[in-house]
């Protein structure tokens, strides 16, 4: 088995990467997290992970300390360190820590990928029908469909600069990121309207519209009727 261990004390960074290894590598990997590098330390003791990808920035103990206990402790063990912050003496603190690769954040599909295929002889294809991006995408709004985001929120949860994150959603799906998002909670309420005896304000709310009229209208600016008249005509799910 594949087990790989996340140490990044931002939160939405680490699910943003534990999401694109899952998206990577299936759900065959154990892929676990660690907010600093006591925890860091703790979680690679217990899970022995072959791969450790570990930000240098981090409270209590910063990645530098914690990879130097890890590699003493745990040779065998990789590391390949996260910053964004491009200095020369953080590459110097990082290869004296025993890490292999030092890559900059937001780490690009491409570099993830390579990563992964430096360190496992055999790295699971993606769907062929979606890209790895697109998986951790959809994952990642699975997430967060309910909540207020914007664009900004997205591309930092996914590790990426909005301009990046934006050509990336584009070249992915063919359309914006808000209308994927939007696209993604209509089918959503979609599914209730159809398969339970929810209010439509309810519906609207659980999928992350507030305002009952505000969701009406995204409702039928996509399907091309109102949530009312889509529930009547389109039947309820046996």
């Amino acid at each position: 088995m594949i087990k790989i261990l996340i140490a990044e004390d931002e939160a939405k960074s680490r699910e943003a990467m534990a999401s694109r290894l899952r998206g990577l590598l299936g759900d065959g990997a154990l892929i676990e997290t660690a907010s600093d590098g006591n925890e860091a330390i703790l979680k690679s003791e217990r899970m022995q992970p072959q791969l450790i990808f570990m930000d240098i920035e981090m409270p209590v103990k910063n990645g530098l300390e914690a990879a130097d206990v890890i590699k003493r402790r745990q040779p065998e063990t990789h590391v390949v360190f996260l910053t964004a912050y491009d200095r020369f003496d953080y590459a110097v603190g990082a290869l004296r820590s025993g890490a292999e690769e030092y890559l900059l954040k937001p780490v690009t599909e491409t570099g993830l990928r390579e990563t992964l295929q430096k360190f496992f002889a055999v790295l699971p294809e993606p769907d062929q029908k979606e890209s790895p991006f697109q998986t951790a995408l959809n994952v990642w709004i699975r997430q967060h469909y309910t909540e207020d985001v914007s664009l900004e929120d997205a591309a930092e949860g996914m590790g990426m600069s909005p301009f990046y994150f934006s050509r990336q959603v584009k070249a992915a799906t063919g359309k914006t990121f808000l209308d994927y998002f939007t696209a993604y909670r209509i089918e959503r309420a979609k599914r209730r309207l159809q398969s339970t005896e929810m209010a439509v304000s309810e519906v609207g709310r659980s999928v992350g519209y507030s305002d009952p009229n505000y969701f009406a209208k995204v409702f039928k600016r996509t399907t091309g009727c109102t949530p009312s008249v889509y529930r009547s005509t389109a039947g309820r799910e046996k």
